[in-house]
C-alpha cells in the first residue's frame, strides 16, 4: 500500500463505538473527541442506547433504519450551519437485513460530510443485535470505571460477542477481567491497542483532542496491519545490514512451526495449477470450517458447475463415507464441521455426471484466480433476464474469505466508485474492455493509478447489498453510446463468458 492510499482511507472516517460500565455517558466529553476527529468540523452522534433525546435536529436515530434519508431530511444533517448533532430515541437490535441496509446507505451519505460518526451502545445489548453494525465498526471504546463489578460487566460484553472482539478495541480501564472467567476478553484487550502508552496515560475526558489523534492513529495502525505499506522505511534503511545478519541467523537460533495459512503473496499461478489440475487434494480442518464450503470449491474444480443444497449434501456424505467416516459425521445445524486436526480428500464423485463443456471448465479455472484465496468458488453466473428459474444477474459472484486480496487479472487503469448495491467499487479499464469487481473492503489502488497484472488492488469484502463475503464480478466492452460509466469511459455489460470467449486471457 502507497502511504497516499493510507492517507486516503483514513481520511474516510466511519463509525467508532462507545460503551461505558459503572460510569454514566459523558456527552460533553464524546462531542469534542468527534469535533477534534472531523478536524473541527460539525460532527453527528447517533445513540443506539436509547438513553439520550436528540439535539440539533428533530430527526430520531430510528429514521435512519426505518428508510433511505429523504434529501430534505439529509440535507438537514450534512448542510454546515446544522452544527452538532445527536440523533437520539432508539435502540438496538436492527431487526433485518433490509433495516441494515438502511442504516448503512444513511451512514454512508452522512461521511461524505461528516467522516468520523460517533455511536453510543448500551452495555446490554445481546451479541446477535450487535452483530451487523460491528461489521461497519472502526473502532469500539469500552470505558470501565474500574471497579470489580464493572471489570466483571465488560469481560462478559466482550466474551459474549465475538464481532466486537474481532475488531479494533480500546479498553479504558487498567483492571483486567479475569482470566479464567472471561479468557477470551482477555485475549482480545491484550491483543488490541489498549495497552499502547498513548491511551494509558491520559485521562480521555480530559483530554479528548488527544484522545482523538489516537484513535486516528489506531484506524491508521489497523489498516497497515490488513495491507503493509510498500517500499522501505527510513529506519529499515539506515539498518537494512543489521536487519540482514538477524534475519539470516533467526532459523539457526529460533525453531518455528511452518504456516500453512493462506498467503496474499502467493505465486497464484503455480499455486492454482497444483491444487486445481491434481485427481483429488486433502484438507486439514481447523474445527471452524465446515465441510460444506470446501465441497462448494471441489464440485466446482472437479466439474466447473454451480452446486445447490442437496448437491452439496450427497456430495459431504460421500466425501465422509470415502475417508472411513459415517454419513452425517459431525452434523451439526446442517453443516458438517470436522475436529480441528481433522484430514479428509476430496475427489471427484462418482454420483455426479454433469460437467460444464470445456470453455466454461477452463473460463471457472480463469476467474478463480482472481483471488488470493485457493478455495474460492462461483456462486452465481450471469443471467441478462429474470426467469422462473433465475433472477436477473449482471456478473458472477465469487465466493471467497473476507480480506482475501483481489488481484489485477490483467494490466490496465484503476478507477472506483462507490454505490448503495455494489457497496465499494475498482474498475480496471483497457483499450477495449473493462472489468469490474464489487463488494470491496479495501481499495488499495487510487483513480488513475497504472496497475500491473497480478497486483493485489482490493480486498474482498461486504460492502452494499450482499450476504456473506464475496467479489461480484461485471464484464463490459467500452462503447461511446454504453449506459454505464466508471472512471471517464462509458460502457456496456456483456456475459462474462462472452468477455472471456472474446479477449481468450492466456491461461498458464
Amino acid at each position: 500500500m502507497q502511504k497516499q492510499v493510507l492517507e486516503y482511507l483514513s481520511r474516510q472516517g466511519g463509525l467508532i463505538l462507545y460503551t461505558a460500565f459503572g460510569k454514566e455517558i459523558y456527552l460533553e466529553a464524546l462531542e469534542k473527541v468527534a469535533l477534534a476527529l472531523n478536524a473541527g468540523a460539525p460532527f453527528v452522534v447517533l445513540d443506539f442506547s436509547g438513553q439520550l433525546e436528540s439535539r440539533g435536529t428533530t430527526i430520531p436515530v430510528s429514521n435512519l433504519f426505518e428508510h433511505i434519508l429523504r434529501n430534505k431530511e439529509l440535507e438537514t444533517l450534512v448542510q454546515e450551519d446544522a452544527g452538532n448533532l445527536v440523533l437520539g430515541g432508539r435502540s438496538l437490535p436492527v431487526e433485518s437485513n433490509e433495516n441494515f441496509r438502511k442504516l448503512y446507505h444513511n451512514l454512508e451519505e452522512i461521511k461524505k460530510h461528516r467522516p468520523y460518526i460517533i455511536g453510543i451502545i448500551s452495555n446490554d445489548v445481546a451479541p446477535e443485535n450487535i452483530e451487523k453494525i460491528a461489521s461497519i465498526t472502526k473502532c469500539l471504546i469500552v470505558d470501565v470505571k474500574g471497579d470489580d463489578s464493572d471489570v466483571d460487566g465488560a469481560g462478559a460484553f466482550l466474551e459474549d460477542n465475538t464481532a466486537l472482539r474481532k475488531i479494533p478495541l480500546v479498553y479504558l480501564a487498567k483492571q483486567l477481567p479475569l482470566k479464567k472467567k472471561f479468557p477470551r476478553s482477555c485475549k482480545a484487550i491484550k491483543q488490541s491497542f489498549s495497552s499502547c502508552k498513548e491511551f494509558q496515560k491520559l485521562c480521555w475526558e480530559d483530554q479528548p483532542e488527544k484522545f482523538a489523534e489516537n484513535l486516528k492513529l489506531l484506524i491508521k495502525a489497523n489498516i497497515l496491519k490488513r495491507n503493509p505499506l510498500d517500499g522501505f522505511l527510513k529506519i529499515f534503511r539506515r539498518l537494512f545490514l543489521l536487519f540482514v545478519l538477524i534475519a539470516v541467523a533467526i532459523p539457526f537460533l529460533v525453531p518455528t512451526d511452518i504456516d500453512f495459512g493462506v498467503s496474499n503473496v502467493r505465486d497464484r499461478v503455480s499455486e492454482r495449477n497444483a491444487l486445481r489440475q491434481a485427481p483429488s487434494f486433502e484438507y486439514t480442518f481447523d474445527g471452524k470450517e465446515p465441510m460444506q464450503r470446501i465441497a462448494r470449491y471441489a464440485i466446482g474444480r472437479f466439474n466447473a458447475i454451480i452446486t445447490d443444497e442437496k448437491l452439496i449434501r450427497q456430495y459431504v456424505d460421500e466425501m465422509l463415507v470415502n475417508n472411513g467416516y459415517e454419513e452425517n459425521s459431525w452434523l451439526e445445524n446442517n453443516l458438517n464441521i470436522p475436529p480441528a486436526g481433522t484430514i479428509i480428500r476430496f475427489s471427484q464423485s462418482r454420483n455426479i455426471k454433469e460437467n460444464a463443456m470445456d470453455s466454461l471448465g477452463n473460463a471457472w479455472k480463469y476467474w478463480g484466480s482472481f483471488v488470493s484465496d485457493s478455495i474460492s468458488y462461483l456462486t452465481e453466473y450471469y443471467h441478462e433476464k429474470a426467469s422462473s428459474q433465475n433472477r436477473q444477474h449482471n456478473g458472477i459472484d465469487l465466493a471467497s474469505r473476507q480480506g482475501a486480496r483481489i488481484l489485477a487479472p490483467f494490466s490496465a487503469k484503476a478507477w472506483t466508485s462507490k454505490d448503495e448495491r455494489g457497496g465499494i467499487i475498482i474498475g480496471l479499464v483497457r483499450e477495449k474492455d473493462v472489468i469490474l469487481f464489487m463488494h470491496c473492503d479495501q481499495l488499495l489502488y487510487l483513480d488513475g493509478q497504472e496497475v500491473m497484472q497480478g497486483d493485489p488492488i482490493a480486498t474482498v469484502g461486504v460492502t452494499g447489498h450482499t450476504t456473506g463475503p464475496h467479489a461480484h464480478i461485471v464484464t463490459g466492452i467500452i462503447d461511446k453510446k454504453g449506459t454505464k460509466h466508471i472512471g471517464n469511459v462509458k460502457y456496456r455489460v456483456i456475459d462474462p463468458m462472452k468477455w472471456y470467449d472474446t479477449f481468450k486471457p492466456h491461461i498458464k
